[in-house]
C-alpha cells in the first residue's frame, strides 16, 4: 500500500513539475511575442507597401517618418483622455479598497504600485528605442 502512495505522490509531483515547466515556457513565448507585435506588423506593413506599390528609398522614408507622426498622434490622444482615465481607475481603487480588510487594503496598494511601475518602465523603454530610429528616419528622409 505505501508503495502505491509513494507513487501516486511521485506522479503528482513529476505532473505538477510538467505544468510548471510547460506554463513558463508557454508565458515566455507569449510575452516574446506580444513584444514583437507592433514592430512586426509595422515592418510587415512597410514591405507590403514597398512590394506592391513598388516604393523608392525616398518613399520609404517618407512613410517610416508619417507611421512616426501617425503614433505620436495616437499617444497624444491617448494622453489627453489620461486625466479621465485616471478618474476612472481611482474610482475602482476607492471601491475595491472599501470591500477589503485593512490588511488585504496594504497588499492590495502594493500589487497597484508594483503594476504602475511596471506598465511606468515599459513605456520608458519604448520611447527609448524609438528615439534613435527616429532620428535615422530624419536624417533619412533629410538626405543626410
Amino acid at each position: 500500500m505505501n508503495s502505491n502512495k509513494a507513487k501516486a505522490v511521485l506522479f503528482a509531483v513529476l505532473l505538477f513539475a510538467a505544468g510548471s515547466t510547460v506554463g513558463a515556457l508557454g508565458h515566455r513565448y507569449y510575452t516574446a511575442n506580444v513584444a514583437n507585435a507592433a514592430e512586426d506588423f509595422r515592418e510587415k506593413y512597410i514591405r507590403e507597401m514597398r512590394t506592391k506599390l513598388k516604393l523608392n528609398q525616398h518613399q520609404v522614408d517618407q512613410l517610416q517618418v508619417i507611421l512616426d507622426e501617425t503614433k505620436d498622434k495616437f499617444r497624444a490622444a491617448r494622453e489627453s483622455h489620461h486625466p479621465e482615465m485616471v478618474k476612472i481607475k481611482d474610482d475602482q481603487l476607492t471601491k475595491v479598497k472599501a470591500m477589503l480588510s485593512p490588511d488585504q487594503a496594504k497588499q492590495y496598494e502594493a500589487m497597484v504600485a508594483e503594476r504602475e511601475q511596471k506598465f511606468k518602465d515599459q513605456d520608458d523603454r519604448d520611447r527609448q528605442e524609438e528615439a534613435p530610429q527616429r532620428a535615422i528616419h530624419l536624417k533619412a528622409l533629410n538626405g543626410e
